[in-house]
């Protein structure tokens, strides 16, 4: 058919429209002294697609490249992939616009992913031509990566009430890995119930798990099964409060022995809590208010909880003997709570006398004053020294300095405890005579041992006796042997000193008896 036409324009517009009516492939003109002949050529041919070596399988959500070769195309053709059973990924790689009579569609990047993983449809399709391409996917999970909350514990609960979450493995890519592995979980609030489970299909389903304490707590899931390869994972918070508030309890108790004298006793505490002993430090116990009564007191003492907890710092008792304390909620009518102290006189002060020691002698400590029969305990901690310990009253320490000593004289009626200051005791590693083994006489010569303590060198020898002299021999750092020659008209026998004067000057002395 040929449609004459004057205008050039308008034979445009008519090979337009009779292409868009017709459905035909092309339309061509010939123009004869401007008269424009105008006939419709065939449709080009449906374009042949294939996918060329397609993965036959691929790990969810894994980036991979897709190939689509294709033939008889014209130029500007669009090549779309699409699929069925799974979801493309991303958008903007799902097209392709031909470039030639034939080539290489390629889809780079492309994840794979869906509500399930399974065989995968997918389909590239050209346009306008409609050939189209199939090739099936078989989508599955890669190894198992790491852990996840997938259903969170809720974000507040009561101690010790069983709080459900389900914690699922997956692989790098977050695809569900179905086995069988073993998911413990830990905190740093205590747990009861379940604990640990084996996963099933790669999913723990806890029920039972309980939080035992109270306040701000997370979980963290880690899989035994294979805890160096699979990360573990953290809960998002939870907020535990106790439940209602059915006792008082002394959370730090009373000191057993107390003077009558408006003692200020070492702070001890009553807290509000549940029936499962958890204090109650947001809920309606909160802020009760706890008196503290007893027939021994002055008077009761109240005290307002913070976070559950009442501080008692000064209480003045009455009278002597045992006493038994009760905390009461002034609050609310829930179950009491009893301690008892021995009050008693004050004791006269005591005091630690034993002052100085030595490394490699063990310290016997003494205490002077109190009042009463009750027996003398020591107790220590490192000063500058290290590692002081006490064994009954034996005093050691394994590095010179100063060890800080109290000493405690039991109660015994009718007086209180007593206890001394925080005694600074020195444990020297000075050289230290202690014994001097031999007999000296005048005009003889002697061959004497002096033991000790840190010796070291030959130290001179001198004495408070005229005509001494000596001669350090021998010394083992814990002995010296000294030979001593005293004259004749030396002066008369008796009890006398030898000083020993080591090379940095520090003397240390013994005595002896002169015959």
């Amino acid at each position: 058919m040929d449609i004459q036409s004057g205008s050039t324009g308008r034979t445009r517009s008519v090979k337009s429209r009779l292409r868009s009516f017709l459905g035909l492939g092309s339309v061509a003109a010939l123009v004869l002294g401007g008269v424009a002949f105008i006939g419709v050529l065939p449709a080009s041919a449906t374009a042949a697609l294939s996918f060329t070596a397609p993965p036959a399988s691929v790990a969810a959500n894994a980036a991979t490249t897709y190939t689509v070769a294709y033939t008889a195309a014209v130029s500007n053709d669009v090549i779309t992939l699409s699929s069925t059973n799974c979801t493309l990924s991303p958008s903007g790689n799902l097209t392709y616009t031909t470039g030639g009579t034939s080539g290489n569609a390629t889809f780079t990047n492309i994840v794979l992913s869906g509500a399930s993983t399974g065989s995968c449809a997918l389909t590239a399709t050209d346009t306008p031509t409609g050939g189209t391409a199939t090739a099936t996917v078989t989508v599955t999970p890669s190894t198992a990566n790491k852990l996840a909350f997938t259903t969170e514990p809720a974000g507040t609960s009561q101690a010790q009430t069983a709080l459900p979450f389900t914690v699922k493995v997956e692989d790098q890519y977050g695809n569900l890995v179905s086995n069988s592995d073993t998911i413990v979980v830990t905190s740093a609030c205590a747990l009861g119930g379940q604990t640990s489970l084996a996963a099933a299909g790669g999913v723990a389903s806890f029920t039972t798990t309980t939080i035992n304490a109270v306040g701000n707590c997370y979980l963290t899931a880690t899989d035994s099964t294979n805890s160096g390869s699979v990360s573990p994972t953290t809960s998002t918070l939870v907020a535990v409060s106790g439940g209602a508030p059915a006792k008082v309890a002394f959370t730090v108790a009373p000191p057993t022995s107390v003077t009558t004298t408006g003692t200020v006793i070492t702070a001890f505490k009553v807290a509000v809590e549940d029936a499962n002993s958890n204090v109650d430090t947001i809920g309606t116990g909160s802020t009760d208010l706890i008196t503290l009564s007893s027939t021994c007191l002055a008077a009761p003492v109240s005290v307002t909880t913070v976070a559950g907890v009442a501080t008692f710092s000064t209480v003045e008792f009455a009278s002597t003997g045992t006493c038994v304390l009760t905390a009461t909620d002034a609050t609310r009518a829930i179950l009491t709570a009893s301690a008892t102290s021995s009050v008693g006189e004050p004791q006269a002060a005591l005091t630690v006398t034993s002052l100085t020691g030595y490394l490699d002698a063990p310290l016997t400590l003494v205490a002077s004053g109190g009042s009463g029969t009750g027996a003398v305990t020591f107790s220590v901690a490192n000063g500058t020294a290290t590692g002081c310990v006490i064994t009954g009253n034996t005093l050691k320490a394994a590095k010179a300095g100063t060890c800080i000593v109290t000493a405690t004289k039991a109660a015994v009626s009718p007086y209180a405890n007593g206890i001394s200051a925080a005694t600074t005791v020195t444990i020297s590693s000075a050289p230290h005579a202690v014994k001097l083994a031999g007999t000296v006489r005048r005009s003889e010569k002697a061959n004497v041992t002096v033991s000790g303590y840190n010796f070291y060198g030959r130290p001179t020898a001198l004495s408070n006796v005229s005509g001494f002299s000596a001669i350090v021999t021998r010394d083992s750092g814990r002995s010296l042997s000294i030979t001593i020659t005293v004259k004749t008209s030396a002066s008369k026998p008796g009890v006398k000193v030898l000083t020993l004067v080591f090379g940095n000057g520090t003397r240390t002395s013994v005595r002896y008896s002169l015959h």
